[in-house]
């Protein structure tokens, strides 16, 4: 199996990635994928003076959709160009999110969940916890947010970094993978984390997936062009599906917002 598609390809607005759009494009087509979605971190307004360095403005929209759309229609003959962004479910602001990315020819969102609650009242979900409570809430809200109906698959499931007891773990995130399948909502085995070496995949979580039959689609979380040619970490990931029994989606059903 050779990658496809790829769904979660980010560009500079996030602040923290690097290259141009048509880079990724031109990346895309040498790597002889068929579909390339960007889902740059979706903008989002806080109350107060509360600041999300890791996404782009909500005043960067339009030119963000702009440049997709246009390398839509620049390399129609060599690649379909999906235009979406990863979001996270945020209870307090997701309503008026939706009002407005409806503005706009949104081909699908992707559930990315950074933090708990509504981000400025929440620490990252990355960092280290043994707090029971938080994974709750974590599970609880990506349950929600897949219930919504808006997200065409969920990005790294299994970013929560909880480290307590595995069996604790295990008890609650399985039912993030019931709530997938009950949803026909895919999981993301995410690249970028297997190649930097971070806390996730994780292997309990994807055990969990087999167990419970979830959809499972690869996604690089691409933050630089070079991240579409790297085949070394697609081929381990492979080897990691194929020993769990999970045979990942070559592409995915896309939800309309």
């Amino acid at each position: 199996m050779h990658l496809k598609a790829n769904y979660h390809t980010h560009t500079w607005r996030c602040n923290h990635a690097t290259g141009n759009e048509r880079q990724y494009v031109e990346n895309a087509v040498k790597a002889g994928l068929e579909i390339l979605g960007f889902a740059d971190h979706t903008p989002y307004v806080f109350p107060g003076d509360y600041y999300s360095g890791f996404r782009m403005e909500m005043g960067q929209l339009p030119g963000y959709v702009d440049t997709v759309l246009g390398l839509r229609e620049e390399y129609a003959d060599q690649i379909r160009i999906l235009l979406g962004l990863e979001t996270e479910f945020y209870p307090k602001h997701f309503e008026e999110l939706l009002s407005r990315l409806r503005e706009y020819p949104m081909d699908y969102l992707i559930l990315g969940q950074h933090f708990v609650r509504n981000e400025y009242d929440a620490p990252y979900n990355g960092l280290g916890s043994r707090d029971e409570s938080l994974l709750k809430q974590y599970v609880r809200q990506s349950c929600d947010a897949m219930n919504t109906g808006c997200f065409t698959y969920f990005a790294h499931p299994d970013l929560l970094n909880f480290q307590g007891s595995r069996e604790l773990y295990r008890h609650h995130m399985r039912d993030i993978c019931r709530e997938a399948r009950s949803c026909s909502v895919p999981l993301e085995f995410n690249l970028l984390g297997l190649a930097g070496g971070r806390h996730y995949p994780t292997r309990d979580f994807w055990e969990l997936a087999a167990e419970e039959g979830c959809l499972c689609v690869l996604g690089r979380d691409a933050h630089s062009p070079e991240a579409l040619l790297d085949d070394r970490t697609e081929q381990r990931a492979l080897e990691i599906l194929k020993d769990l029994g999970i045979t990942p989606m070559e592409t995915v059903r896309l939800r309309k917002i």
